[in-house]
C-alpha cells in the first residue's frame, strides 16, 4: 500500500516569548533547542529570537521517540535544554542521556518550567526496576504495532534473533493495539516493545522494555 506523508504543524505559535521567561533562561546559560515534529518548523525561529534577546541558543531539532541524537549531538555546546511541547516522556529521556538541565516551555499552556530532581530520579527508579525485572526473563514477547508508522517487523525480528542467542525464547505478537488488557494470558516472562515507546509507562503486570534497552540487561 502506498503511503503518502504530509507534514502538520501546529497552529500556536511559539513567539514572542512570555518577558518572565525570557528572564529565566537567561539564568541557564547557552541553551539547545528541541521539539517535537509539530513544531519543527518554528524551531530556527525560536533560536534568532533568543539570540536577539542575548540568550545564546543552538538550535537541536526534533526528539522522536526514544532516540535523542537531537540533543546529543549538541551536548557538548551547551549547558542546559529547552524543550518546547506538551509531554514529559521526551525531555526525561533528554534529562537522563545528556544529564543536564532540562526546561520544558508548554506552547499550549504557555508554561515554563525545570524538570525537577525528583521527577527525574523517579522516572530512572522506575526504569531500573522494569530493567531489573526483565533482566530475569527467560521467555519474551515482542510486541509489533501493525499501525501505519509504527509497524517494525524488521526490528522485531533482529530482536528475536538477539534473544535466541543468548539462550532466550522470544515469540513475536503483532496487533493494533499492544496495552496491559491485550497482553492477558501470554506466557511470557516480560515484553520488548517495538510500537510507540512511551506505551512502556503503562501499567503492565509484566516488564515492558524498548528495544534499545535490550543491551543493557544482555550484557
Amino acid at each position: 500500500m502506498r503511503v503518502v506523508h504530509v507534514p502538520c504543524y501546529a497552529k500556536e505559535k511559539l513567539t514572542p516569548f512570555n518577558h518572565a521567561h525570557i528572564l529565566v533562561l537567561r539564568l541557564y546559560g547557552k541553551i539547545g533547542v528541541l521539539t517535537t515534529a509539530q513544531y519543527a518548523n518554528q524551531l530556527s525561529q525560536v533560536v534568532e529570537y533568543l539570540n536577539h534577546y542575548q540568550i545564546p541558543a543552538v538550535e537541536g531539532g526534533v526528539i522522536l521517540g526514544c532516540n535523542q541524537n537531537s540533543a546529543e549531538k549538541i551536548e557538548h555546546q551547551v549547558d542546559a535544554y529547552l524543550y518546547i511541547g506538551t509531554g514529559r516522556f521526551h525531555p526525561l529521556g533528554v534529562a537522563f542521556k545528556t544529564r543536564k538541565k532540562v526546561l520544558l516551555l508548554n506552547p499550549t499552556a504557555k508554561t515554563l518550567e525545570e524538570l525537577s530532581e525528583d521527577e527525574k530520579s523517579l522516572w530512572e527508579t522506575q526504569r531500573r526496576l522494569r530493567l531489573q525485572k526483565a533482566a530475569a526473563a527467560q521467555t519474551f514477547g515482542i510486541a509489533v504495532s501493525t499501525r501505519d508508522g509504527q509497524f517494525s517487523l524488521e526490528n522485531a525480528l533482529e530482536l528475536k534473533k538477539k534473544l535466541e542467542a543468548k539462550g532466550k525464547k522470544a515469540f513475536i505478537f503483532a496487533g493494533d493495539s499492544f496495552n496491559p488488557d491485550s497482553t492477558l494470558g501470554t506466557e511470557v516472562d516480560a515484553w520488548i516493545n517495538t510500537a510507540c515507546p512511551r506505551i512502556t509507562n503503562d501499567h503492565f503486570e509484566k516488564a515492558v522494555l524498548n528495544p534499545e534497552e535490550i543491551d543493557e540487561i544482555m550484557g
